[in-house]
């Protein structure tokens, strides 16, 4: 009885996320609907997983460029900095991964970690920190449905941080309170795949029939479905002509259910055979085949090497998505509630569900693709390590082919024209006395969430917006969505 319950409990939910949840719709016109993203709730099963297989890595090439990762930078003491509560190194403290080390039969306790906001910073202006709220403080009032905004803005050791609304019922959103970031962790992946790729273990045009061929799942694959012949450059291009295995619903609500579960699970949901690879098509199945290929050439699991490669060296704290590992005062979903109570609020309140049954299976289908919790601050530090000539995450030269990869021509992204690359997009801001703005980064949502990451190489400047609703609609600015306003309306402030 109480399985036949969850059955029909995880389909009767994961049919309302499908409707409820959006992919990462970054900007909305009143002609432009945005893509959907399905984004199912969860069964409470335990996860439960081998360890990710390897093969001996290989040394870096005699030509290849080890990245160097250094810590982030500190205040001069005769510099005016804005002290947080926290002085400690944002590290996550502790985090496991929800791929574990080893097999396991029994649930795994571990402490839940909390993510850290940083030190200490230097402050932007008045005059800018006020222009900076008020642009926040604009789309939050505009917004009809919504429950919270946090925000961070960061230059060269400066920053500000800014959160209003609401993380769950009763209680009020922090700078501090984590939130998902959706499809803005696709950034770490771009990252991660290019620093082992100058470490010499793959190539951007080996292929998949290569690099996963010793991955013990990989015979598992349907040659039908996953084509041996497609190469890291397309996986990460978005152009690999596979198809997406979250069209396989009824599949998905299996994979909820499942006692156990591995990240290859996901690729054998796909039903379609593949095409030719060249049209970009943007599909999670890419993200799940990188994911496996950093796991088994880099010996650790995923969250193992962006812990070990990025975030412990450059003191950027996340946790990520899963029972064991998500912090419990993570802001709760808020969005569409047609398939409940009605009308729009907490999705946890108003599911038969709770929160860890809901993280269980997001973070199963999100693995690789969507599974990082962390709050602005950490995240706009990430954008400016990543992007900025003075960041450290990864080598010059790997910048430059991150940057590089950007198609010639926009393709259409989450409802409007950008210029897409190694999970990094391009957008233009045109700003008050039309001057114009290249920013760079990821936007991201589904399941209750949105986010928006942007840096500008022209001002040296990153933006994180992060949000506990959809924000599905356009904003105050009537030009773009409400992240998007909130983006370029800081980006015009700092040009004044």
């Amino acid at each position: 009885m109480c399985y036949k319950f969850h059955q029909l409990a995880a389909i009767a939910v994961f049919m309302a996320l499908v409707t409820a949840c959006d992919s990462t719709a970054e900007e909305v016109s009143a002609i432009e609907v945005a893509k959907s993203e399905s984004a199912p709730t969860v069964s409470p099963s335990v996860v439960h997983t081998a360890a990710p297989p390897t093969v001996a890595p290989r040394q870096p090439s005699a030509t290849a460029t080890v990245v160097v990762l250094t810590s982030s930078p500190v205040p001069k003491p005769t510099e005016v900095v804005q002290v947080e509560a926290d002085t400690m190194a944002t590290n996550v403290v502790p985090v496991s991964s929800p791929t574990p080390l080893a097999t396991s039969t029994t649930a795994v306790t571990t402490t839940t970690p909390v993510v850290a906001s940083s030190s200490s910073y230097r402050t932007f202006s008045d005059s800018l920190q006020e222009a900076f709220q008020t642009a926040v403080d604009t789309e939050f009032a505009a917004a009809v449905e919504k429950a919270s905004l946090s925000v961070a803005v960061y230059t060269d050791n400066t920053m500000w941080t800014y959160a209003v609304g609401t993380a769950d019922t009763g209680v009020d959103i922090s700078v501090d309170t984590p939130i998902l970031i959706g499809s803005t962790s696709k950034t770490f992946v771009s990252a991660l795949v290019l620093t082992q790729i100058e470490n010499g273990f793959y190539s951007l045009n080996d292929s998949i029939g290569t690099v996963l061929l010793e991955h013990p799942d990989y015979a598992s694959f349907d040659r039908s479905k996953v084509n041996p012949e497609v190469t890291i450059r397309e996986l990460l291009s978005m152009t690999s002509g596979l198809a997406d295995y979250n069209e396989n619903i009824k599949g998905k609500v299996g994979l909820f259910s499942a006692t156990s579960w591995k990240p290859a699970d996901n690729i054998n949901l796909l039903q379609s055979p593949y095409e030719m690879p060249g049209a970009f098509k943007y599909v999670d199945t890419n993200l799940v085949l990188l994911g496996l290929i950093a796991e088994l050439h880099g010996g650790q699991d995923l969250y193992t090497l962006y812990r070990t490669t990025f975030l412990d060296p450059l003191r950027i704290s996340a946790a990520f998505l899963s029972p064991d590992t998500t912090p419990p005062n993570t802001a709760r979903p808020y969005d569409d509630l047609s398939n409940y109570s009605g009308g729009f609020g907490n999705l946890i309140d108003s599911a038969p569900y709770s929160f860890e049954y809901y993280i269980t299976g997001q973070g199963r289908i999100r693995w690789a693709c969507c599974g990082i919790i962390s709050t602005p601050q950490n995240i706009v530090r990430w954008a400016y390590e990543l992007y900025s000539s003075n960041g450290k995450a990864i080598s010059e030269s790997s910048r430059s082919i991150l940057f590089d990869s950007l198609s010639e021509d926009p393709v259409l992204f989450q409802g409007s024209k950008q210029n897409y690359g190694y999970f990094i997009a391009k957008r233009t801001f045109t700003l008050p006395g039309s001057i114009e703005v290249n920013a760079y980064g990821h936007p991201g949502g589904g399941g209750g969430y949105s986010s928006l990451l942007r840096y500008s190489p022209q001002l040296d400047l990153a933006v994180s917006v992060l949000a506990n609703s959809p924000l599905k609609f356009q904003g105050a600015c009537e030009e773009y969505a409400p992240r998007s306003c909130i983006a370029a309306a800081i980006f015009g402030a700092y040009t004044d």
